[in-house]
């Protein structure tokens, strides 16, 4: 039952992913309610808060060095997850910078 949930989960997170990929096309700032950080949080919740704790982690409040080192770490294949892989493909190395500095400073307070 519970591989059950995990596959369900999964699906419906690639089925949101396919839907925002158009939005992180477009080169613009990373800004609260900009298209790069409306796509990072159709996942990961408002302000990067992860919605299914466990599942997805939270990025608000992260240190930007580590949350920068990760997103690199996807988009060159050191780190293994199929969404993020192609999210951070679709990103420039200023734009990942951005949006680490964004979600680290971003509270987890969903107010």
């Amino acid at each position: 039952m519970q591989q059950y949930k995990i596959v369900v989960l999964s699906t419906s997170l690639v089925a949101l992913f396919l839907m925002g990929v158009s939005a992180v096309r477009a080169e613009n700032t990373a800004r609260p309610g900009g298209e790069k950080t409306a796509s990072c949080e159709q996942c990961h919740g408002p302000k990067g808060a992860a919605p299914v704790q466990g599942l997805i982690p939270k990025l608000c409040g992260q240190n930007a060095e580590y949350l920068e080192a990760a997103l690199l770490q996807f988009q060159d294949g050191r780190r293994s997850q199929p969404i993020m892989h192609a999210t951070t493909n679709l990103l420039s190395k200023d734009i990942i910078k951005q949006l680490a500095g964004y979600f680290s400073g971003a509270s987890c307070s969903q107010k």
